[in-house]
């Protein structure tokens, strides 16, 4: 006979729901469990601590290679301006300007730019899941599946850094740019494999499977998506950069 006391699976689940996740295990679960961060994110979305961090590490990374950013910096622009014909007492003018300017243009540019860039894809996030997929999310269950998908970036952020401080010059690449030489930068097939940075692809993974959560739906769907807006913005990028 079979046991009367079995309590039913979905009864089970709402006598014993599983515990609220903690700050800590939610940003170690964009890692190790996306799906179940984001679950846990869907009701009670948070977003401002991964930001925060994501911010912190732009400016301290930087801040760390900013010699070697300064440096590479200045013989790009050296090197623009002698292709302009600029003469030697005009390079020399102008590059004491920007030395003065450059540290803090580098040091608060790197924050600002982050701020601006989850902004600005929270609301393309919103806008492909409620107008292209016909969703009913909220700007700030965006905010919350960017933010913390940008965790992601802080391995890069390091790894990058690592790179920079080695090689001393910041032409290093986390993509297929690095199986080619470094003298073919400026060829668009060189520009093409530099979209495809391993973070980057990691980073729009987590993404499509938190928004394949927020929204409800399969995340094959919402990965689509994004990885097809990213390409698009990727190429046009790659196409309008100037050489250097």
């Amino acid at each position: 006979m079979e046991d009367q006391n079995i309590v039913p699976e979905t009864e089970n689940t709402v006598l014993n729901p599983q515990p609220p996740m903690s700050l800590i295990s939610k940003m170690l679960g964009v890692f190790t469990d996306p799906k179940k961060t984001y679950t846990a994110l869907a009701a009670k979305p948070d977003y401002l601590i991964p930001l925060i961090l994501v911010v912190l590490a732009s400016f301290v990374f930087t801040l760390i290679a900013l010699p070697v950013i300064q440096k590479d910096t200045a013989e790009i622009s050296r090197q623009r301006m002698l292709d302009r014909g600029m003469t030697q007492e005009q390079i020399d003018t102008f590059s004491a300007q920007q030395e003065k300017i450059g540290k803090i243009s580098a040091l608060a540019g790197a924050p600002f730019s982050t701020v601006a860039i989850t902004i600005v894809a929270s609301a393309l996030l919103l806008f492909a899941g409620n107008i292209i997929m016909g969703g009913d999310a909220k700007y700030a269950q965006m905010l919350c599946v960017y933010s913390y998908a940008s965790l992601i970036g802080l391995i890069g952020y390091a790894v990058r850094t690592v790179l920079i401080m080695a090689k001393g010059t910041i032409l290093v690449y986390t993509s297929l740019a690095a199986l080619f030489p470094p003298e073919m930068k400026n060829d668009l097939i060189f520009k093409i494999a530099g979209i495809f940075d391993i973070f980057v692809i990691w980073k729009i993974i987590v993404i499509g499977i938190g928004m394949g959560v927020m929204f409800k739906v399969d995340t094959k769907k919402p990965l689509l998506i994004v990885a097809a807006m990213y390409l698009l913005f990727a190429l046009a990028t790659a196409l309008l950069t100037p050489k250097f």
